[in-house]
């Protein structure tokens, strides 16, 4: 919602590095407190300034472009298969457990999510296929830096200093772009736009610290499905707070489906 009002006076490239390079910045600021900085020696580190190039600098130009081509609603539907994208490696490659359950609380979750995007006009195609790419890498990016995380976390047990690399990576990834697309006279264009990207930049280092953190201690197949309900919370707050979202039928049918599929993952 923070973003939403940035994107009224200002490029989604733009906010996108604006976002991120807050995040960086709040992070680094909190760093003496958090990290022990013979990390930065440790091999592991490499599996962190890797994982950087995916998430969130990959994952956020493939979903800007995928807005810009395909539209949101199509965004969000392939987007809700980032948890599969996720768990199969991790089941595969990492031995975390599965069953049955799972799977079928992950599809639930899925179905309702992409439930959210029936029912409207954007999901009309006046694009070429290979357009599908876009969301298709963007959900791929989000999804396979989970268990490559938690790799890098079983040698480096902290979360904090995962995100911190994360977001410093992504920010060199975002300013290159934006070398390339000649858009930095932009960056000072509105102070009302910098204003609400930054402050979206620190609330999604919480965002994703809780994420890594939940990867740490809880497993990628428990963290990846429950991270990807953020358009469910999107539209809470927007009907609680923000005033300008309707909550109709599909609506809580699209939230007994995740709030089922997540009971199914969490006990499982």
């Amino acid at each position: 919602h923070f973003q939403r009002r940035g994107l009224q006076t200002y490029d989604p490239l733009v906010g996108a590095f604006v976002s991120v390079s807050s995040m960086s910045c709040f992070l680094w600021i909190l760093s003496p407190f958090f990290i022990d900085y013979s990390w930065f020696s440790s091999k592991a580190v490499l599996i962190f300034l890797l994982s950087g190039l995916f998430f969130p600098a990959a994952a956020q130009v493939a979903q800007v472009f995928s807005i810009a081509r395909a539209g949101p609603a199509l965004t969000s539907a392939i987007g809700a298969f980032a948890p599969f994208f996720a768990a199969f490696p991790a089941i595969l490659l990492l031995g975390e457990p599965w069953g049955f359950q799972l799977i079928i609380g992950m599809s639930l979750m899925t179905f309702g999510l992409i439930l959210t995007t029936l029912g409207t006009k954007n999901l009309k195609r006046t694009w070429p296929l290979w357009v599908l790419l876009l969301p298709l890498g963007a959900s791929f990016a989000r999804g396979i830096i989970q268990p490559i995380l938690k790799v890098g976390l079983s040698d480096i047990p902290s979360p904090y200093f995962a995100t911190l690399i994360l977001g410093s990576v992504s920010t060199f990834v975002l300013a290159f772009i934006l070398i390339l697309t000649k858009k930095t006279n932009l960056i000072f264009i509105s102070r009302d736009g910098a204003k609400w990207f930054s402050i979206s930049g620190i609330i999604n280092a919480f965002g994703i610290l809780s994420i890594n953190y939940a990867i740490y201690l809880g497993g990628v197949v428990l963290a990846a499905p429950l991270a990807a309900t953020a358009p469910i919370w999107a539209l809470l707050f927007g009907f609680l707070i923000f005033k300008n979202e309707k909550l109709g039928l599909q609506q809580f049918i699209v939230a007994m489906f995740v709030v089922l599929g997540s009971i199914l993952i969490v006990l499982q």
